[in-house]
């Protein structure tokens, strides 16, 4: 890894907040204590032990589409909870109704109770923008509204909630790019160990480099295979258009992440005016 690459994966490594996709999965995967300190606080749950748990679990049957699971917990008693780190408020509820089937269909081994499920997305914007700290979902009749006893459950956590209690300071911490300025000692402790020490930067910019190259092996093995089926000529322009959009798709994680344009086609091996040409066209689309 050149010099110049480790300079580039560390400033974004500064600007990595526990909304930052892999940063996030990279932190719980590493601290127990920092999963039950966020299944606590977002499920209102003080007593829950974590027993288990994974980051990007699969979950699916054979011939249908598998999903990845951001991370999947079980407590003491059984019960499974999903928590969804979203930047995004596109398709929440069929995603989350989806979820919930999958896991109850597989959750189930013959003869057994059904268990709790509550699924959880943690917006970094506010849902329904009421400034509430969460919304809650459950199955109810519509003229009576009474509830029907499913034991699944889906919140929406508010990411911009502000308020002085347990979740308010839970949201600023996934807001904070300094570990130094968290509230929670379970979080700065693990964030601080993949943003200040040694062992634990190699490891996030080992993550960075892997994730990019696999990016390009995707493309390549994409491009090759479209080639076979459909041409060779129609395989390059499909590998391009493929290869142009992941590459949007980064700048525009990038620019969440507080950098500049300058940066940005530094990264990407973009001009300056593509890059600038690109995010005003964003802006009036």
């Amino acid at each position: 890894m050149t010099n110049t690459t480790n300079i580039q994966y560390l400033s974004m490594l500064e600007r990595f907040t526990l909304f930052s996709d892999f940063f996030m999965h990279a932190v719980f995967s590493h601290s127990r204590k920092a999963v039950q300190l966020l299944a606590r606080i977002v499920t209102g749950k003080k007593d829950l032990i974590v027993v288990e748990w994974g980051l990007e679990v699969k979950k699916g049957f054979p011939f249908f589409r598998n999903d990845r699971y951001d991370l999947f917990i079980i407590d003491q008693y059984g019960n499974v909870y999903n928590i969804e780190i979203e930047n995004t408020l596109q398709s929440i509820g069929k995603r989350a109704f989806h979820n919930l089937s999958v896991l109850v269909a597989q959750g189930l081994k013959s003869g057994q109770k059904h268990k709790k499920l509550q699924e959880i997305f943690l917006t970094r914007k506010d849902f329904l923008k009421q400034n509430e700290p969460f919304y809650n979902y459950q199955w109810r009749e519509d003229r009576s509204r009474q509830k029907l006893k499913t034991g699944g459950h889906i919140r929406i956590v508010n990411g911009q909630y502000q308020g002085k209690d347990a979740l308010g300071k839970l949201m600023h911490d996934f807001h904070c790019t300094n570990p130094d300025d968290m509230f929670y000692d379970e979080l700065r402790e693990a964030v601080s160990y993949f943003k200040k020490e040694p062992e634990g930067v190699n490891t996030m910019c080992e993550i960075m480099r892997e994730f990019e190259r696999k990016s390009k092996n995707e493309g390549r093995r994409e491009g090759r295979a479209e080639g076979r089926a459909e041409g060779r000529a129609e395989g390059r322009a499909q590998e391009r258009q493929k290869a142009k959009k992941r590459t949007e798709a980064i700048m525009r994680n990038l620019r969440e992440e507080g950098m500049s344009y300058e940066r940005i086609a530094r990264i990407t091996n973009q001009s300056l005016s593509k890059v600038k040409l690109f995010f005003k066209t964003q802006q009036t689309a």
